[in-house]
């Protein structure tokens, strides 16, 4: 079931949407980061699909509103990209606070928080993966001009990458291959999943990133269903 609450983020009040089952949740609660064109079509349609996905499986999601913070229009994709070194240390923050506040939902285990992002949402997520048990990002940047990834240990981390062969906006390589090395470097279990002629955001109806959505989707929930 789909309801709307709040958070706080350094004084500011964060609207969020919150995903709970309709039977008892399994403790695991996920949180989800949209990319640089916000809570815009069709990036709605498909975030909400996963997020209503994870639910179905027991897990409470929640979809933090992170651009409230810096008044970034949804949509606005262009600008926003342009605004990314200076708004992302506090969307960072803001998505902490989605983090730290998820911890307290009712029927969460505080050990059991898994992220979920898109694009920029998955490069937020790979520089909190500290805070996460288990992380799942698709088609993220990882270069120096986005600011790297920091580091961490991560021993403890399960991370799954998902990136289209074809992504001509932020290639495979050098970034997925990338970040499976930092991560692995740093101890993690990764699992690293390409899609043969699927562009950024597996966008469009041709067979390739039809396939690409599909499979991603199963292997996005089967992953967490394993490790969170």
């Amino acid at each position: 079931m789909q309801t709307m609450t709040n958070f706080t983020s350094g004084g500011t009040t964060i609207p969020a949407e919150l995903y709970n089952p309709a039977a008892t949740p399994n403790g695991g609660v996920v949180v989800i980061l949209y990319g640089s064109d916000g809570m815009s079509e069709p990036w709605t349609t498909m975030i909400q699909g996963y997020a209503n996905a994870l639910c179905l499986k027991g897990f409470i999601a929640i979809i933090p509103d992170y651009f409230i913070k810096t008044r970034t229009k949804a949509g606005d994709g262009f600008n926003t990209l342009q605004k990314i070194p200076l708004h992302r240390d506090t969307w960072q923050t803001v998505v902490a606070d989605a983090a730290t506040y998820a911890k307290t939902l009712p029927g969460v285990d505080a050990s059991r928080v898994g992220l979920l992002g898109f694009s920029l949402g998955g490069h937020i997520c790979l520089r909190l993966r500290a805070m996460a048990k288990v992380l799942v990002e698709f088609f993220a940047p990882e270069g120096a001009e986005w600011g790297g990834l920091g580091s961490t240990t991560s021993r403890t981390l399960h991370a799954q990458i998902h990136h289209g062969l074809a992504d001509n906006l932020v290639r495979y390589v050098p970034n997925a291959v990338n970040i499976e090395k930092i991560l692995k470097g740093e101890g993690a279990v990764v699992e690293l999943c390409s899609y043969e002629g699927a562009g950024h955001g597996f966008a469009g109806d041709d067979p390739a990133n039809a396939k690409a959505r599909k499979d991603a989707m199963d292997g996005t929930l089967s992953f967490f269903i394993k490790h969170l």
